[in-house]
């Protein structure tokens, strides 16, 4: 499992995947709606030419109802509430119908479809428990004959209930799956996410990330973001390094540094491995002084810190240069900008912040 830290959790989430099972059940949801509302005015203009007025008041008024839902819905744009409101309507009209009997005493045909629509609408638990009332009503009615206008056998009756309660199983397990396999390719996307915009040896983000990602999702909240500081910081000698300790020494001194440039920063600036041995540091909504004093803090930090080879400590230094962004539109210029003055800073000696 991939290590995570607070520019992970902030970044990365499974909000794309919601937003896609969000559209998934507003389709559903229009498809039922524009569907019901067309085939109920449907039999109810036929069934009123033939003279079959009851069962063409009960479609008439339940196709209404459907579309009063879905106005209300352009109205408040609240689609759980509507789901469950259209889910309220579909139990009722399952009940009058089978109470009527329908044309021809053939109701209890037209309840199958029910158990899966309600689950789309309504996910696995609310749905499930929808159900359960609806198959609990239908029981009621079906077991007092006296007290309903249609006319069916008690073999008939069962076989429905029976048959109802097939569909509802298969519903809610293919339901069941289908929010299970959801909720793993959500995880696994959320981590693919993580991977492709994470540094490997370091742990820290990448400079994909940070063009892709970081600069993306500060353009809709600039008030929060700006003015922001960029440091660009580069390990002094750093081939030096590698070429008399080697490179599995040159690692562990890049790791080393990236741990003390993390606990060194708020919990919502960045720090970001963008190359071998360069790092970008972004720190939203502080001055540029304010910022030149972070590097210098950071910079003596790293000057402390000594890392063992082969039982000998190794000292480290960093080269720091400053810029500030006031607004999105100067992120790529101020970038330039802080890369120009981390060469600054090592033609003046290196050890130092410009």
């Amino acid at each position: 499992m991939l290590k995570t830290s607070h520019w992970l959790t902030h970044f990365f989430d499974d909000a794309h995947s919601l937003s896609i099972d969000k559209k998934r059940r507003l389709y559903s949801y229009y498809a039922f709606s524009y569907f019901g509302v067309a085939t109920l005015m449907a039999f109810s203009v036929h069934n009123f030419l033939k003279q079959e007025y009851s069962i063409s008041i009960i479609t008439f008024f339940c196709g209404n109802a459907i579309l009063i839902n879905l106005f209300y819905y352009y109205w408040k744009h609240n689609l759980s509430r509507c789901c469950v409101i259209g889910s309220l309507f579909i139990i009722l009209f399952c009940q009058a119908i089978v109470y009527h009997g329908g044309i021809e005493n053939t109701a209890l045909y037209w309840t199958f479809p029910f158990p899966l629509i309600l689950y789309v609408l309504l996910g696995r638990r609310l749905g499930l428990w929808l159900n359960i009332i609806m198959y609990l009503l239908l029981t009621f009615l079906l077991s007092q004959p006296d007290i309903i206008l249609a006319q069916y056998s008690t073999a008939e009756s069962l076989r429905c209930l029976a048959s109802l309660f097939v569909v509802n199983a298969i519903s809610y397990i293919n339901e069941h799956y289908r929010e299970q396999s959801h909720t793993l390719m959500a995880e696994s996307n959320v981590c693919n996410e993580q991977l492709a915009n994470t540094d490997a040896l370091t742990q820290l983000p990448n400079r994909r990330f940070v063009d892709s990602v970081f600069f993306h999702s500060c353009q809709p909240d600039l008030q929060n973001n700006f003015p922001m500081v960029l440091i660009m910081g580069d390990v002094d000698h750093f081939k030096k390094i590698n070429d008399t300790y080697g490179h599995d020494c040159g690692d562990s001194v890049l790791k080393e540094l990236a741990q003390t440039m993390e606990q060194s920063i708020r919990s919502g600036d960045i720090v970001a491995r963008v190359g071998g041995e360069e790092f970008l540091l972004l720190f939203s909504n502080i001055t540029y002084e304010a910022g030149k004093k972070i590097a210098e803090k950071i910079r003596r930090s790293t000057a402390e810190l000594s890392v063992m080879h082969a039982e000998q400590p190794i000292s480290i230094t960093m080269s720091f240069g400053v810029a500030i962004a006031n607004n999105y539109n100067e992120l790529e210029k101020k970038l330039k900008e802080a890369d120009k003055q981390l060469y600054q800073a090592k033609a003046s000696g290196r050890n130092c912040v410009c």
